[in-house]
């Protein structure tokens, strides 16, 4: 997996594979990634979800009790093996059942210089728990890819990534991207 990987030379790319990569290392019929922009998480990437999903899940706060939020914050892995009886998931359980996956586990990805760089999510459709050792691969492959595409942002922010990716994503399934965000030392006008 890894030769695979660093034959990629775009972020774009390496992204997608990382994607495909967890995707079949679980038998998952969905996943996601998602990078940081300040304190949330922005969908850049997705398989097997619809515009419905990508609306819901386009933009997470760190403080979302979603299984990518909770992971966030926690820094580690994040398993839900049924949404259906997770109860920090109800606000989000429409939205899963829409979606069709009722399993869910979210891994950072946080390079060897501490830099977090994005989140990889698998999806089930049925109540499902991946094995400790499709989990400790999945790590130590989210290991050696968090470093490659911290390499390959190059002079590239991974926020401006972000916004780019997710614009790209929107664009495809016919969503408005949020819009831009003032620069965090800008002044913003009240509003009257």
């Amino acid at each position: 997996m890894a030769g695979r990987l660093y034959a990629r030379d775009s972020f774009e790319a390496a992204v997608a594979l990382v994607l495909d990569d967890a995707i079949a290392l679980h038998g998952a019929e969905f996943g996601d990634v998602q990078l940081p922009i300040a304190d949330d998480l922005l969908l850049v990437a997705t398989r097997n979800f619809s515009a419905p999903f990508i609306q819901a899940f386009r933009r997470v706060p760190r403080g979302d009790s979603c299984v990518c939020g909770r992971a966030f914050r926690a820094g580690h892995s994040l398993i839900v093996p049924d949404i259906e009886v997770d109860p920090d998931f109800l606000p989000f359980r429409e939205d899963g059942r829409g979606a069709g996956f009722r399993g869910v586990q979210s891994t950072p990805m946080i390079a060897a210089n501490g830099t977090f760089v994005g989140m990889v999510s698998t999806h089930f459709a049925k109540p499902h728990e991946p094995t400790p050792i499709e989990m400790a691969t999945l790590r130590s492959y989210v290991a050696i890819a968090s470093n490659h595409l911290h390499r390959l942002l190059g002079a590239v922010t991974v926020d401006d990534k972000a916004k780019q990716m997710n614009a790209l994503l929107c664009e495809q399934y016919g969503l408005l991207a949020d819009p831009p965000l003032p620069p965090i030392n800008a002044v913003v006008p009240c509003a009257r």
